[in-house]
């Protein structure tokens, strides 16, 4: 962009507006924004303002959202953006960062260190329901979880960093397009592409079973849905790791895990989402 005026537009958004918001932001090309605690900012110039705020009013349907355009002046917004991602730590065990930090985090010697380059697909550690399910991982994965599936995998955070965490081997399935040519980015950037198979498909169409964990950071109504598809793919007493839960969804949850044949180990929230641990006991 030119130097000069440009338009920063506030988008404040409630709780569970908020990954609705980041996929349709991905969605129509819009990949460099801020986040605050309740609202994002983006920067456009005049016609692309003028574009966004037409199509944002007519096709966004993720809830409340409110916004206010204010004209400043010009900077490179994508090296501020690349400045304003921060490697993400995980429990001192995982490190979650973008290529151009790769030199930051060399000095942290006895970490798990996941590459993940922000693009179209959700997952990139910033997100607090990303957190609570590597959280989860790193306090309850053992030597004996050999076999992984990445349910909704979106970047392929979490079956990445299963892999480097023991696991021997994962499945890992996406719908959408672009976070499956992401995905297989990542697991190449990171190294782990010959230990994990990517499905493009939904959890009804992978054949594989017997899954010593599932991870699953996705909207709760699609978790409760296929809750069944989940249960039938797991061993006895294996692991699963859920996110994408709000808080005020938890006896929901609880609920239907209980009715699935799973026991609750563990519920550990981040802001108004939740993270939990069952197990498969039946």
């Amino acid at each position: 962009m030119k130097k000069g005026k440009i338009n920063k537009i506030t988008i404040g958004f409630s709780g569970n507006s908020y990954d609705t918001l980041i996929a349709y932001l991905y969605q129509h090309g819009i990949l460099a924004f801020e986040e605050h605690e309740s609202a994002i900012d983006i920067y456009l110039d005049t016609s692309s303002k003028e574009e966004f705020l037409i199509a944002f009013m007519k096709d966004f349907k993720g809830g409340d959202a409110e916004l206010l355009v204010d004209e400043i002046e010009n900077k490179n917004w994508n090296e501020e953006w690349e400045k304003s991602i921060e490697p993400i730590f995980i429990e001192d065990k995982i490190i979650i960062y973008p290529s151009w930090r790769k030199n930051e985090i060399t000095k942290y010697k006895n970490r798990i260190k996941v590459r993940i380059d922000p693009k179209m697909a959700f997952g990139t550690g910033h997100n607090e329901t990303t957190r609570l399910v590597l959280k989860l991982m790193t306090q309850y994965l053992s030597a004996k979880d050999r076999y992984l599936l990445d349910y909704g995998c979106g970047t392929g955070i979490l079956a990445i960093a299963g892999i480097k965490m023991g696991v021997e081997k994962a499945v890992a399935n996406e719908i959408d397009e672009d976070s499956i040519e992401n995905a297989v980015e990542n697991f190449s950037a990171n190294r782990v592409s010959g230990k994990i198979k990517l499905y493009q498909c939904p959890i009804e169409e992978i054949a594989e079973k017997n899954f010593d964990v599932i991870c699953a950071n996705i909207i709760s109504s699609v978790i409760i849905e296929t809750l069944g598809q989940i249960k039938c793919r797991m061993k006895k007493n294996s692991k699963l790791f859920l996110s994408g839960i709000l808080k005020e969804e938890k006896r929901k949850i609880s609920g239907a895990l209980k009715r699935n044949g799973f026991e609750i180990i563990d519920i550990q929230s981040e802001a108004e989402w939740l993270g939990v641990y069952a197990k498969n006991i039946q």
